[in-house]
């Protein structure tokens, strides 16, 4: 009996501290969180692994994220997968949907401030052109012999609507001949008083009050705009192929100014070392329960062994 006990003795107190020494190293992993000092003197295994090499733990981990997982060609491939296609597809279809269903006039008051400030701004910066646009299109030979042409139409028209005293009156003076030789100078007289109105401060003013109360409000962009279902898909489309070309000419420089290393490794070093023990934890709470055990059973067998090789030596 005493010899099955002596026999025992070493596998089971082997058990025991394989174990607890398994145990008290994973703790070691984490704890203690700060260095311990005694007389000046820092004990060893303070602070544990991970707070004392968290820096070049983050900056590991930053640095296989960017050279493994976040790198231009896999996010590439994935980007020309077709599930992950149909699915920007899809958030692209929603998006302009929800813009063309939605009241101008609704899109008008979420906006009010901000449509005020701009569409004066850019009534400003656009209608110098504009006017300078439709002055040099009314000065066109063409056009000005069109509008010469109309306004000796509109004078006949004009004189035949007078009465016979008028009509002689106007024949005997000859001032329907010397308006139609004046035409040209009255058309530059036209564009001349034109320019002044489209100058004026107050007709720019008009326009801009207009703009800012456009007609229709209560309808929607799509019945504004008239876009049928056939005109929706191309514009989905549109934007999906504009926004496919721009990702992939651009995700090197996207990369490159967020640099994933530095991003992950500045967030993982910023943790709290009690939020990171729990995440690992979490994760390999298993595998560390298991090495544990194996502790144990290692111990276990190194007691039978020396068991063994007692009882061979006497």
């Amino acid at each position: 009996m005493n010899r099955i006990i002596i026999f025992l003795i070493p596998p089971v107190v082997g058990c025991f501290i394989g174990y607890i020494t398994n145990v008290i190293a994973i703790k070691l992993l984490f704890r203690p969180l700060r260095e311990i000092r005694i007389l000046g003197v820092r004990l060893p295994f303070t602070p544990g692994i991970l707070p004392r090499q968290r820096f070049r733990l983050a900056q590991s981990i930053g640095g296989m994220v960017e050279r493994e997982l976040l790198t231009a060609e896999i996010i590439r491939q994935r980007l020309a997968r077709e599930d992950v296609r149909e699915k920007m597809s899809g958030a692209i279809s929603v998006f302009t949907q929800n813009i063309l269903d939605k009241p101008l006039k609704e899109m008008l008051e979420n906006n009010k401030d901000f449509l005020s400030l701009k569409i004066p701004e850019a009534v400003g910066k656009i209608y110098p052109l504009l006017v300078s646009l439709f002055l040099e299109f009314l000065n066109r030979y063409e056009i000005r012999k069109e509008m010469e042409s109309r306004g000796r139409i509109l004078l006949r028209n004009i004189f035949l609507k007078l009465n016979v005293f008028q009509r002689f009156f106007i024949s005997a003076g000859q001032y329907d001949i010397t308006l139609e030789q004046r035409m040209p100078e009255i058309i530059d007289e036209l564009i001349e008083s034109a320019k002044e109105l489209l100058n004026d401060t107050k007709v720019k003013k008009n326009l801009t009050d207009a703009l800012l109360s456009l007609p229709g409000k209560d309808k929607n962009l799509a019945a504004l705009l008239d876009i049928g279902s056939g005109d929706k898909k191309k514009l989905d489309d549109f934007i999906m192929g504009r926004l496919m070309t721009a990702a992939d000419g651009r995700i090197d420089n996207i990369l490159a100014s967020i640099n994933i290393k530095s991003l992950v490794s500045e967030r993982i070093d910023s943790l709290d070392m009690l939020r990171v023990e729990r995440i690992v934890l979490d994760v390999m709470s298993d595998q560390f329960k298991w090495v544990e055990i194996f502790g144990g059973i290692l111990g276990f067998l190194i007691g039978i062994f020396q068991s063994a090789l007692s009882l061979f030596l006497n």
